[in-house]
């Protein structure tokens, strides 16, 4: 039951995963945003989305340290996989500062997620205490 547990906690990260995918592989995106450096925005939104859900995939028993980089890595990876993808897409080119956005979002994703379970800790400890 325990890896059962492990692999439904990876749901919501797959299926972020599969969305990046089908969308590096669209010519165009209809309703992006208009304004300058929009798709920079929604780069660093997205990815630090991904990054969150891989965040909980990953868990709470690594050490503090590898709770943030592990995400990090992972999303930061996927945001070089992404962009290579996207250069074979027609219509799509691949850019250097989409993935820095990428991977500022996963810096972003990845220490959200962390500080929401230290604060889920604080208020345990804190209900307990009382």
């Amino acid at each position: 039951m325990n890896c059962l547990k492990k692999i439904l906690r990876w749901i919501p990260a797959l299926f972020i995963f599969g969305c990046s995918w089908y969308l590096s592989s669209q010519e165009t995106i209809e309703q992006m945003p208009t304004f300058w450096n929009a798709d920079k925005l929604v780069h660093c939104i997205c990815f630090a989305g991904l990054a969150f859900w891989v965040a909980f995939a990953v868990g709470t028993k690594l050490p503090a340290q590898w709770r943030i980089a592990l995400p990090m890595i992972i999303v930061s990876v996927w945001g070089i996989t992404d962009e290579i993808h996207q250069s074979f897409t027609p219509g799509r080119e691949s850019s250097v500062f989409d993935w820095c956005a990428d991977t500022v979002g996963a810096i972003v994703g990845s220490l959200v997620f962390f500080y929401f379970c230290k604060g889920i800790e604080w208020y345990k400890a804190r209900k307990d205490a009382q």
